[in-house]
């Protein structure tokens, strides 16, 4: 009877662990302006804390928080500063230091489907300051949800 209690324990705190868990993978087009624009990669997480607002990380926006309403939402990202690391030995620069920045946009669901396992295709575009600076950021998502 014991084992039957906790295999329900288990199970219980298991669904409420990934409610709500989506993932994403994305291309991220910054420097448009630029002749040669940057492409980079990013991928992340974020938690439902309802039907309309999320909280989670981007590897490229870092702290995201999200709010909807249908298939378009408001964007708002933090990332904190960078320390340079320098390598004692060589003295070669390992990790350049980096500004803490924010970032302000918009995104749009063009597509959802699944029961279960849910996918979606995103379009987002965030306006990126650190500091004085500032760059736009158009990023193409591919998500996947609980």
């Amino acid at each position: 009877m014991k084992m039957v209690k906790n295999i329900a324990i288990v199970a219980c705190a298991a669904s409420f662990m990934f409610a709500n868990v989506s993932f994403h993978m994305g291309n991220n087009y910054s420097g448009l302006d630029a002749a040669a624009p940057t492409v980079t990669e990013s991928y992340g997480v974020s938690y439902a804390l309802n039907g309309t607002t999320s909280v989670g990380f981007d590897s490229h926006l870092g702290m995201l928080m999200t709010f909807g309403v249908g298939n378009a939402s408001l964007r708002m990202g933090w990332t904190a500063a960078v320390a340079e690391v320098v390598d004692a030995n060589t003295g070669a620069v390992i990790t350049p230091a980096e500004d803490a920045s924010t970032s302000i946009g918009l995104g749009f669901t063009w597509w959802t489907g699944g029961d279960g396992f849910n996918t979606s295709i995103s379009t987002n575009y965030d306006l990126v300051g650190t500091g004085a600076d500032s760059d736009g950021n158009l990023s193409m998502v591919v998500g996947f949800g609980f």
